[in-house]
């Protein structure tokens, strides 16, 4: 199973809340750093789908023919494109949390008109403001009162789970120090082909089975986005899990991971 991280973020995410979790299930995990994060050297690419022929040359390196994809947050979009690209090689996806695609009419909102934290969705319109709020990132989280900071914005249900859990704070932490490590135009670019620019490919021709799971007390990405993601991926299977928020994974990586095992 190939994992892409979140945004920003980096194989730390993997290794902290999955790896245990697909040891006890069974999964081999392969959990993959973007362009410019972690230990990964930056590269060029325009869109999401771009990064299929690295996932592909991965796969190939590890000798895997066929694999399943997990994504979560805003590794969601790179999962589905694998799905899409390379959809004779991907037996399955998994996204959870994921953003779903966006146009002129959805920026800024989720669908059904829920309003989207402003944030990184201002890129839609202004993406030159990526490399300033990569660069305002990195100096907050640098900082315990930063991430305080960062953590107080999230949602209540993410909040409740945060408080009193040193581990989680820290590995949250590291992650995303993780993805600054070399500097912050990886993540910039990131930032920009997330939520600048169209992905590169189409859900609906997406032919792999896909899982959508989403947590309804998610304050960083509405849970109208899984709605959103499950109307676009013909056959597609929604999973809404009462109570949870951003973290869904922290606490459902082996359910969620038994899902990428062959039925």
């Amino acid at each position: 199973m190939i994992a892409f991280h979140g945004a920003p973020g980096s194989h730390v995410e993997g290794t902290a809340f999955a790896d245990a979790a697909a040891r006890a299930v069974g999964v081999r995990l392969i959990a993959l750093d973007r362009p410019g994060m972690g230990m990964s050297t930056l590269s060029p690419r325009k869109q999401v789908a771009d990064f299929a022929d690295t996932v592909a040359a991965v796969a190939d390196y590890f000798r895997v023919e066929r694999f399943a994809v997990l994504g979560a947050s805003g590794g969601g979009p790179y999962a589905l494109a694998a799905a899409a690209r390379l959809s004779e090689r991907v037996s399955k996806a998994v996204v959870v949390s994921s953003p779903a695609p966006f146009d002129d009419q959805t920026a800024g909102k989720g669908a059904g008109g829920v309003k989207r934290s402003g944030g990184l969705m201002i890129l839609r319109r202004f993406p030159f403001l990526a490399r300033p709020a990569a660069a305002r990132m990195k100096q907050v989280v640098r900082k315990p009162r930063g991430l305080a900071a960062m953590i107080a914005q999230m949602s209540p249900a993410d909040r409740d789970r945060i408080t009193g859990d040193d581990w989680l704070r820290d590995q949250l932490a590291a992650n995303i120090q993780e993805a600054f490590k070399t500097g912050t135009r990886g993540v910039a670019v990131d930032f920009q082909v997330l939520f600048a620019r169209p992905w590169g490919f189409d859900p609906a021709d997406i032919i792999v089975p896909v899982e959508i799971w989403h947590g309804n007390g998610d304050g960083n990405v509405p849970i109208e986005d899984g709605y959103r993601l499950a109307a676009m991926v013909p056959g597609s299977k929604f999973e809404e899990v009462q109570g949870a928020g951003h973290l869904l994974f922290v606490d459902h990586a082996a359910e969620i991971l038994t899902a990428l095992l062959p039925s």
